[in-house]
This record gives structure tokens, sequence and C-alpha cells, in this order.
């Protein structure tokens, strides 16, 4: 049986699920939220803002780019670490739109309302866009950063959606016809309620604790969980985000090269 201060920790999990689903107001958990009519899928990113690393910078809206000028699609939310830049001017109250570079961006996620097959395609064509992450020659006392080109943390969330079987059958085929990197996949998508679905190598094959509902065997394999989705999901994400800000700790971000890429002559 847990002990008592897990029973509590379990009835807050569950009353954040409530919230993520929608069944109980935002103000009910974030008590500094200054609208309670809060958007359903914007109430994920204030769980984030609650949740991770008081280090950690949190956006609404923008984009990631990569030194050499390359750049993603529009996402979501934005979690960086407190040595990254913030270009966040034109986003003031969250309504605009923000840019981080994407060494130093510890986690993404893509929101949906309702998770079909499009939506699904539309948030891993999102994720799949993100520039590469290639870690800098230097890290703390020569630390060595495992999975580094794995970074950003990849978090695709939804209110709703499809039954499990649907969307997983969708997310092998969309796999099945889309060359994309291990680590510009999402290492977990979230329907609140229902299940989540996370990659086997980032722990959870590991782990005996949840039932896994799909047998595969390969770590780079997706697997789907559906015993308490949501005190799993919630935890793992919390977990993982702080697993990567700590890496993170570890490597001397240099940023100046910027500086010379803006000040290189344009084509006339």
């Amino acid at each position: 049986m847990p002990k008592p201060f897990y029973e509590r920790l379990r009835a807050y999990y569950l009353k954040v699920a409530q919230v993520l689903r929608g069944e109980a107001e935002a103000a009910s958990v974030f008590p500094n939220t200054t609208d309670i009519g809060i958007a359903r899928e914007m109430v994920f990113a204030e769980f984030l803002k609650q949740h991770v690393p008081s280090k950690c910078n949190v956006f609404l809206g923008g984009f990631l780019f990569h030194f050499d000028g390359s750049e993603s699609q529009q996402i979501d939310v934005i979690i960086t670490n407190d040595v990254t830049p913030r270009f966040d001017f034109h986003n003031k109250g969250g309504v605009g739109k923000s840019f981080a570079p994407v060494e130093g961006t510890i986690a993404v996620a893509s929101l949906k309302s309702f998770l079909d097959k499009n939506r699904l395609y539309d948030a891993l064509d999102n994720i799949a866009s993100i520039p590469p992450t290639m870690l800098p020659v230097r890290t703390v006392l020569g630390a060595e950063i495992n999975r580094y080109d794995e970074f950003p943390y990849k978090i695709v969330f939804a209110n709703d959606g499809l039954a499990l079987g649907t969307i997983y059958a969708h997310l092998k085929d969309y796999y099945a016809t889309h060359n994309v990197p291990l680590g510009r996949r999402p290492e977990i998508i979230y329907v609140a309620g229902k299940y989540f679905i996370a990659i086997g190598s980032r722990g959870l094959m590991n782990t005996s604790v949840v039932t896994r509902e799909t047998t595969a065997t390969d770590p780079t394999e997706y697997y789907a969980f559906t015993r308490d989705p949501d005190i799993q999901a919630i935890a793992w994400i919390i977990n993982k985000i702080q697993d990567y800000t700590s890496a993170s700790t570890h490597i001397l971000f240099s940023y100046g090269d910027m500086i010379n890429k803006m000040n290189e002559p344009t084509a006339s």
C-alpha cells in the first residue's frame, strides 16, 4: 500500500487530470490563472508552468530555430532552460509569437482539443520540423550527455481523441511512410482520461508498475498504456522534463554565433 504522502500525491494528480479533461475549472488547481475560462487545450500549458523546474521558461506559441538559420513550424508550447536567450517581445500576455534556439530548449508540446488522424499527423509533422540538436564541444568537467540528439522532450497532448487502437494504427502508418529520425518523434502522446503512448527506450520498458497494452519488444517502438493513464502520463512528463533540465545544466551553451550570422552579407 502507498504511504500517506503518495496517496495524497496520487489524489493531487487525479485533480490535475480532472482539469485537463475539462471536468473541473482551471482555478481549482491553478489559483493564479487570471481567466478561469481559459481554453481547454491551453490548460495543459498552465499545468506545465506550474510543475516544471523553476529554472525553466515556458512560452505559448512560437518557433525553434537552428544556428544555421533553419526553423520549425509553429510550436504550441516551448520550454527552455534558464541560460537560453528569450525572444518574447512580441508575445506579451502569451498572445503573440516567440522564438527560441533549439539548443537550450528542454521540451515542446503540440496541443489538440481532439486527436484524430488529421490532427495526429499535423502534430507529428510539427514535431518532425524541429531543427536538429548537436551537442556542443564544451560540457561541464567533460560530462557526457546521453542522446542529446533527441532533445527537446516532445509531447503531444489532447483533451480527447479517437480510440487507442485507432490512434496507435495511425501512428504506425505515419512512420511507415515518413522517414523521420527517432529524435524528432514525440516521446509521449497523451489523451486525457483515456491512454498514453510512449517510446519504449525512454525508460518505460523497464518499469513494472505500468501495464503495456502492446507487445512490441523493440525499444524504439511505441507502447500503449491504459492503466491510470492520467497519473502515469502526468508523472512521466514531469519526471522526464526534470531529467532533461538536469542534463542541460552540464552543457556550456554559447549563442555568440548568432551575432555573426546576423551580420553576414545579404544576397543582392
